[in-house]
């Protein structure tokens, strides 16, 4: 039986127990709308399992496979849009095994084309609906956020069943992988690359700062300063193996770092210890990118995983 919560006007349509063991929790928004009034979409990010239908492989010449998972998420940047594409061929498995992946900092403004694309999907038809499943082994739906500058929204999940038709699904990929194919915003060349600072400041005067010094042999050396509760500052200076320079720098590229300085801040960031990581190359240009950039998960890591390399094993 459906009711109305008593903190907000959600409808409850569902609830679990406390400490029930699986379930399922749904709501309804009505305030949220079926029709959205601007065209000026600031953010868009679609993920969501698929069923019944073929699409030319990507990585077969000539043959039609199922497309069983799209995942495809942008934001503008200061000099363009910045999209992601995760798409996985073949039949329904954990969606994010094998799947091919790829981002792109492009000129064009992918937005205006995008905002037509979710009207003529009419995703917000299902705006403001919500449910989970307890104790699935995975998420076989998905879920929809997409964010206007006036402030409104279109949100939606379901980890039950695939959230989009095939249909919405592959014109979705289709859409992306085009974008993808644009102009893209010229950055610096990894290969350039001379040094990474990592910065964190906290708020009782503490700090941990390191410098990886990459050297022209494909080895480092990474020099780390901490302060914590005392007065008294921990200093250390290790080298860093090839390999781990090339692991650093593969994570540079595959996750985008290099672009993230000019995208939007994640609204929902717990930002209480400033975080950032300057690279500085061989023709004296730099690029500073705080931890709180508003990406997909899939790219998101990367900066943990820098900070990793130069604060703890280090």
């Amino acid at each position: 039986m459906c009711k109305r919560s008593e903190k907000s006007d959600l409808i409850i349509l569902s609830k679990t127990r406390p400490h029930e063991c699986g379930g399922t929790d749904a709501t309804q928004d009505p305030r949220a709308p079926k029709e959205i009034q601007s065209q000026d979409m600031v953010q868009f990010e679609a993920t969501s399992q698929l069923h019944g239908g073929y699409v030319p492989s990507r990585t077969q010449k000539k043959e039609m496979i199922p497309l069983s998972f799209v995942s495809a998420f942008a934001v503008p940047g200061a000099e363009g849009s910045f999209l992601f594409l995760c798409t996985r061929e073949g039949q329904l498995r954990r969606p994010r095994e094998n799947c091919q992946q790829a981002w792109a900092y492009v000129k064009a403004n992918a937005f205006p084309d995008l905002d037509r694309l979710v009207r003529e999907c009419d995703l917000a038809r299902q705006n403001g609906f919500h449910s989970k499943t307890h104790g699935l082994p995975q998420d076989f739906g998905g879920s929809v956020y997409i964010s206007y500058a006036d402030g409104e929204k279109i949100s939606f999940a379901n980890n039950q069943h695939p959230i989009l038709t095939f249909e919405t699904g592959s014109r979705i990929a289709e859409y992306f992988a085009a974008a993808m194919d644009g102009e893209p915003v010229a950055l610096p060349n990894v290969a350039a690359l001379k040094e990474i600072r990592f910065l964190e400041q906290r708020k009782n005067g503490g700090f941990t700062k390191a410098t990886l010094t990459l050297h022209a042999d494909g080895t480092g050396t990474n020099v780390k300063a901490s302060r914590y509760d005392d007065p008294k500052v921990y200093e250390s200076e290790k080298p860093v193996d090839a390999q781990t320079v090339e692991a650093i720098q593969r994570t540079v590229t595959e996750k985008g770092l290099l672009a993230w300085a000019s995208l939007p801040r994640n609204p929902w960031a717990l930002r209480e210890i400033p975080k950032t990581l300057t690279f500085l190359f061989e023709d004296g240009q730099e690029v500073t990118v705080p931890d709180d950039r508003w990406l997909p998960h899939e790219l998101s890591r990367g900066f943990f995983d820098i900070e990793l390399e130069l604060t703890v094993k280090r």
